[in-house]
């Protein structure tokens, strides 16, 4: 158990211990990258997660002795071009993909996932390819609003059946999704999304783990069998930021 702190008013606050590292989760911070909701963040850690940031726009490499990647919102369309120049952290995450990793994305994310991002420049500037589409920026918005979330299949968090709530808020969007790929959440504005290769889920959608806290549970539970599996996967000897 920590130890409680006696301030100078000789008042005695109990810090709650930290809970036992369970995985490791890699996370993406970094100009591109920087919209997740803290909270999210914060109960990851409260269940015994070690969040490793690193960055897609400098480090040549994934950090080590990860069981999972979490891509977060951002602004990849402002840095498609240095992302794209990334040649060496754009192979590790499609290896990561291709091998079984792990691999959680949303809206900027999930952008960095595709074939490419074309910008409002009108270039094409590729990406992980792990998605087969690609992503256009467009000048008006092209959703945004609070969304209640279904989901349509078993996955990393949750059951069937299981409700998420999120938001949505994007300038760009993507081609046709090729119907093998798999839409994991029932949107309730009529859509579907949330889309699944291998152990990759991808999507618009910026979820909030707070009012699902299971959902946190389950995100945990995935990457810690992953884990056992992938340990391999992550680059050896990586100047990645822990």
């Amino acid at each position: 158990m920590a130890l409680a702190t006696v301030t100078e008013s000789h008042e005695v606050h109990h810090h709650k211990p930290t809970p036992k590292t369970k995985v490791r989760i890699a996370v993406a911070q970094d100009k591109a990258f920087c919209f997740y909701y803290e909270d999210n963040l914060d109960l990851l850690r409260q269940a015994g997660v070690e969040l490793v940031f690193f960055s897609p726009l400098e480090d040549s490499c994934l950090p080590q002795d990860i069981g999972a990647i979490y891509l977060g919102g951002g602004y990849p369309e402002l840095y498609a071009k240095a992302l794209s120049a990334n040649k060496k952290m754009l192979t590790a995450i499609k290896k990561w993909a291709e091998d079984d990793g792990f691999l959680y994305a949303e809206c900027g994310g999930f952008m960095y996932l595709t074939q490419g991002i074309t910008g409002h420049d009108a270039i094409f500037h590729p990406m992980a390819g792990v998605f087969p589409v690609e992503a256009q920026m467009q000048k008006r918005c092209a959703s945004l609003g609070y969304r209640e979330i279904k989901l349509n299949e078993d996955c990393c968090f949750g059951p069937p059946g299981t409700i998420l709530r999120g938001h949505e808020f994007h300038y760009s969007s993507i081609d046709a999704m090729p119907p093998e790929i798999t839409r994991v959440y029932a949107v309730n504005n009529d859509t579907e999304e949330g889309f699944r290769y291998k152990n990759v889920l991808g999507g618009y959608m910026h979820l909030h783990f707070g009012f699902c806290p299971q959902m946190v549970t389950e995100l945990v539970t995935c990457a810690e069998v992953k884990k056992c599996t992938n340990m391999d996967i992550s680059a050896a000897k990586c100047g990645s930021r822990n």
